[in-house]
């Protein structure tokens, strides 16, 4: 009788459990069928860097800080399987995405495409000089006080269309050309009292000055820069009409020094033309003097000489010179500049 009472009492409790097991797994099914028992789900990807500027043509490494697999895509530019992104020639804003394998999970970064203008090539050029180089004398410069550019013409770089608010550092007051665009590559007059020392004996010198200071650190993507027919011929050089900066006349140098983001450091260079393409030229100094109102660009006379004669052949000609300089940034995703000497009607 007593094994019979225990046996009842197994089998009740036995059966309690079988029944509340069986109560668990109808409750579960249900809450997955109507949504209420959220299913474990593995966190998406994280790209860093997470915001990147580029040049057209530069190359940026992107990564998933998670140890996953993933698919990379973009657009504005090309990537590999391992996340290395090279910009397009598009300026604009574009995306990286990785997806997860297997998964519909993904994450995206912003790529700034900005053009950098000169775009410097890997080109090498020599930069002494031969024997033979002239040297260029100095032409008139330009006079501040007197030939002033007016202040606010900053317009949009494709159409000149102006814009409502002028971003500091970019409308040029004065620039080291004339009026009839003639320049000098060691101007002695007019030179802003800042910059009055700066240059030194042997360097060509090119300075521009501003109506407001540049900013320190500038927010974005800034360029300021000197686009010179050197030999003061058309034939020669960058075709007529290839850029917008000198619509009337060919060139054969380029001077300047562009803020990138990317790095976040000023990058100066010299470009000269080598049979349809950039070449890098000699090293430039540069300076924005202590009140950050004035460009000061200098490099060796003797290596851009050099320079030029092992590439297009051209021989400066202080008398028959010409150029233009400007000063260039973005505005809501587009591509603003103000030019100096104006460009012609």
């Amino acid at each position: 009788m007593l094994l019979n009472d225990r046996a009842r009492i197994i089998l009740f409790w036995f059966t309690i459990g079988l029944m509340l097991v069986v109560a668990i797994l109808a409750a579960t099914t249900i809450l997955r069928a109507c949504g209420g028992l959220p299913t474990q789900r593995e966190p998406a990807p994280t790209i860093a860097p997470p915001e990147v500027s580029l040049c057209p043509g530069e190359e940026q490494q992107f990564a998933v800080e998670e140890d996953v697999a993933v698919i990379w895509d973009a657009t504005g530019g090309t990537i590999t399987g391992e996340g290395v992104f090279t910009a397009g020639d598009a300026p604009g804003d574009y995306t990286v995405t990785a997806t997860r394998e297997g998964s519909e999970q993904a994450a995206g970064a912003i790529v700034h495409v900005i053009a950098c203008t000169p775009t410097p090539t890997s080109t090498p050029v020599a930069t002494a000089a031969p024997t033979t180089a002239p040297t260029a004398t100095p032409a008139p410069s330009a006079t501040p006080s007197t030939n002033p550019d007016p202040q606010g013409d900053v317009g949009t770089y494709e159409t000149g269309a102006a814009i409502e608010t002028v971003p500091a550092g970019i409308d040029i007051r004065a620039a080291s050309i004339d009026p009839n665009l003639s320049i000098s590559l060691q101007p002695t007059e007019d030179v802003p009292a800042e910059l009055t020392d700066w240059s030194a004996e042997g360097e060509a010198f090119f300075w521009l000055s501003l109506y407001d200071a540049v900013p320190d650190p500038p927010a974005g993507y800034m360029n300021w820069l000197f686009v010179l027919d050197i030999d003061g011929n058309s034939e020669t050089g960058r075709a007529v009409g290839s850029r917008r900066i000198n619509p009337d006349f060919g060139d054969e140098v380029a001077v300047g020094v562009s803020y990138n983001t990317n790095t976040e450091a000023y990058e100066p260079y010299s470009l000269v033309w080598n049979d349809g393409e950039w070449a890098t030229g000699p090293e430039v100094r540069y300076t924005f003097g202590e009140s950050r109102t004035v460009v000061g660009l200098a490099l060796s006379l003797e290596g851009l000489e050099g320079a030029l004669a092992q590439t297009s052949g051209v021989t400066p000609s202080p008398e028959t010179m010409k150029g233009r300089a400007g000063a260039e940034t973005y505005v809501d995703g587009q591509r603003v500049i103000d030019f100096y000497p104006n460009l012609p009607e």
